[in-house]
């Protein structure tokens, strides 16, 4: 069926009065839980990808000759786009640009009603001129954005079949084998893009690939290298900036972390990830009541489920159950949004339900997770917690081998081998993983904390009880 410009004038009607409705009264929160590399958006386009992945296109160096970039689309510039369309339906441009508006949009509100709207504005630019490399590149970050990771790959890969000088298909490629775990064929992939474009893209997606192998200072080499790539802009220094503090968060240098994440939010006040990284670092150092009351601020503005859980969390560690229970349910109204956007979120979700009180349901979720992309690492690391929070410790060990085959230097994969060891027996190896994890950043989960305290204390290991 073609999709009419009646069509999506109404579907734009009905997307505002549901984000007025979603965000009216109080101010709700909701929306799905986006990795800190999907904020780089307003680089180019950026899609926020479950646990930590990025799509940024660049911009700052001039495309090769007779290579389509992915169409520019400003989120402030939707109502002239949609003008656009209404006086010219057939300008296939607008329409392109039009989609990838929508998908800023959808990044920078977390709202997932402008998936729909970016997936009916491709759909419109294929119906007047089929296989367009710029609408199949924006259909591969669409794609990416609702974590269908094997379709993006195919997106990617036919553009870059088509055009070989293409280097934001290379971009989408790396984070769809990212994302389905071919490490080796992303890594070639992103030499390709290095080779091609060293910029800003490039060197983030650097910095990840180094972070999953453990190699924490290379990873924030890649990002000083990203920073400079950057420097024009004071929202990507600000992002970089913001994701340094990350890294600086999982090696356990708090006081770096909070440094950065205020630097970035000197340059752009705004910053999610920002905001979201010095709540957490407040918490840390024992504002727990400074970090809630940012975080409710900030989920009243922008439904970032990251945030809300972080919330949760702290409002459950501050005592305050029911109002840590009405939070938590929110996440489970915005995975609801998230499913009806067509976004899949069983890794997310996985993790969630295995550590808030539904572990079946995180085992359910996380089988499905890995019939889809088994190869990810931290889709092993889901289901051998999910297993373990079962009972299945037998299956859980080595599913927790192949969680750690890369080394990833993420204090959660490593407390969850340091108790499913100690579930199977072996003492050695779990003081040894718990051990890590207390001298780095025994706060990775505050719902955990206490469980990351209990067990250092029984297997011999001074936990850290301060930052």
């Amino acid at each position: 069926m073609t999709t009419t410009d009646t069509d999506l004038d109404n579907a734009t009607t009905g997307v505002g009065a549901r984000r007025r409705l979603k965000r009216g009264g109080g101010g709700s929160r909701s929306h799905p839980a986006r990795s800190r590399r999907a904020l780089l958006a307003f680089a180019a386009i950026a899609v926020g990808l479950g646990v930590g992945r990025l799509v940024t296109v660049d911009t700052s160096a001039p495309a090769p000759a007779q290579a389509p970039a992915i169409a520019k689309g400003d989120p402030q510039s939707i109502p002239q786009l949609e003008a656009s369309t209404r006086r010219d339906p057939t300008n296939v441009q607008t329409w392109q640009n039009l989609g990838v508006a929508y998908l800023h949009r959808a990044i920078a509100t977390y709202d997932p009603d402008d998936y729909s709207l970016a997936k009916r504005a491709f759909d419109r630019a294929d119906e007047l001129l089929p296989g367009q490399d710029t609408t199949t590149l924006g259909r591969g970050a669409l794609a990416l954005s609702l974590h269908q990771f094997a379709q993006a790959l195919v997106f990617g890969t036919r553009v870059h079949d088509h055009d070989p000088e293409q280097p934001d298909a290379l971009a989408v490629i790396v984070d769809a084998d990212v994302e389905l775990g071919h490490y080796d064929a992303a890594a070639a992939a992103l030499q390709e893009l290095l080779d091609r474009r060293p910029g800003l893209p490039a060197y983030s997606r650097t910095s990840y690939l180094r972070e999953l192998h453990g190699d924490l200072p290379g990873a924030l080499e890649a990002m000083r290298e990203a920073e400079v790539a950057g420097a024009t802009s004071r929202f990507d220094v600000a992002t970089v900036t913001a994701f340094q503090g990350d890294v600086d968060v999982m090696a356990g240098d708090f006081d770096a972390a909070g440094e950065r994440y205020a630097h970035a939010l000197a340059l752009q006040a705004d910053l999610v990830n920002a905001v979201v990284g010095q709540a957490r670092v407040r918490a840390v150092m024992g504002d727990v009541a400074g970090a809630i009351t940012q975080l409710e601020q900030l989920t009243a503005r922008v439904p970032l489920p990251t945030a809300v859980i972080l919330l949760g969390d702290l409002q459950a560690q501050a005592g305050r159950t029911a109002d840590a229970q009405h939070t938590y349910a929110l996440v489970h109204a915005i995975d609801q949004l998230q499913q009806a956007a067509g976004q899949v979120t069983d890794l997310e979700m996985s993790v969630f339900e295995s550590d808030h009180g539904n572990p079946s349901r995180g085992l359910e979720l996380a089988r499905r997770a890995y019939a889809e992309r088994g190869d990810n690492v931290y889709v092993d690391d889901a289901l051998a917690w999910a297993l373990h929070r079962t009972g299945d410790d037998t299956a859980a060990r080595p599913m927790m081998a192949l969680a750690l085959r890369l080394d990833t230097a993420d204090p959660m994969l490593h407390f969850h081998a340091a108790v499913i060891d100690d579930a199977s027996g072996d003492g050695a190896a779990a003081r040894a993983e718990i051990t890590r994890v207390v001298s780095t950043n025994p706060w990775f989960s505050f719902a955990l904390h206490p469980q990351v305290v209990a067990l250092a204390k029984r297997l011999g290991v001074e936990p850290v009880t301060h930052a």
